[in-house]
């Protein structure tokens, strides 16, 4: 009877056997940021779900995300989605090449602490200064820590709900970034097999729009309810 309850427990996957207690979230802290030091640029396939307030259907776009340090993150989207994004310390860049029009945002350094390379390329011990850090095991994604990131500013508190972080426990990489705005929209990055310090693309690296390209000055594909 011993026997038979050990090996239904073990094809069950009990919560005694398969449970691991977290690190010490100053050791996850630690080896996320020293991770990220160590990266130089970044290359790898991505999902984006976003779930908005006012649609049943969430829309799923893939494309290629290129990163090179704190200089700049590169959206490359595949079609039929007619999109770049681009952007830097200082402007959120939005460009779809078959209609040559674009969009443009400039930001400051709190908006870009909300959103820009986020879990990308900062450090938790420079987010730790705008979010309260929580850590857990996640289900959802395997082999992965679970960090919640609730906003610590009210500047902050009135633009998301919170921020949620999967961090692989080999690479200590992201593998899951997700956005919940205040309005309830969302916004689910999944990232694929990431290539580390690889050259990227000259096209990337030099990215730069053809002449005689408007820009207006706004950025729609962030936009959400405001209530």
């Amino acid at each position: 009877m011993i026997r038979t309850l050990a090996l239904l427990l073990l094809l069950l996957g009990g919560p005694a056997l398969r449970a691991q207690a977290p690190p010490p979230l100053r050791e996850v802290a630690e080896r996320f940021d020293k991770a990220q030091g160590q990266v130089r640029t970044l290359q790898c396939p991505f999902t984006l779900t976003l779930r908005r307030t006012l649609l049943k259907t969430p829309s799923v776009t893939k494309g290629t995300l290129y990163l090179q340090g704190s200089d700049f993150a590169h959206f490359a989207f595949q079609p039929p989605e007619d999109l770049i994004l681009h952007l830097t310390p200082k402007a959120l860049v939005s460009y779809s090449p078959e209609a040559k029009a674009g969009e443009l945002l400039k930001i400051g350094m709190i908006l870009n602490a909300d959103r820009k390379f986020l879990g990308l390329g900062q450090k938790l011990s420079y987010l730790d200064e705008y979010f309260q850090i929580a850590l857990g095991e996640s289900r959802e994604v395997p082999s992965t820590w679970h960090l919640t990131l609730s906003p610590r500013t009210l500047s902050l508190r009135k633009r998301m709900q919170t921020v949620a972080l999967w961090v692989d426990r080999e690479t200590w990489l992201p593998r899951q970034i997700l956005w919940v705005e205040r309005s309830g929209d969302s916004w689910l990055l999944e990232l694929g097999a990431l290539r580390i310090n690889q050259p990227l693309p000259a096209a990337v690296t030099g990215f730069k729009l053809p002449e005689g390209i408007a820009l207006r000055n706004e950025f729609s594909f962030f936009a959400t309810r405001k209530k």
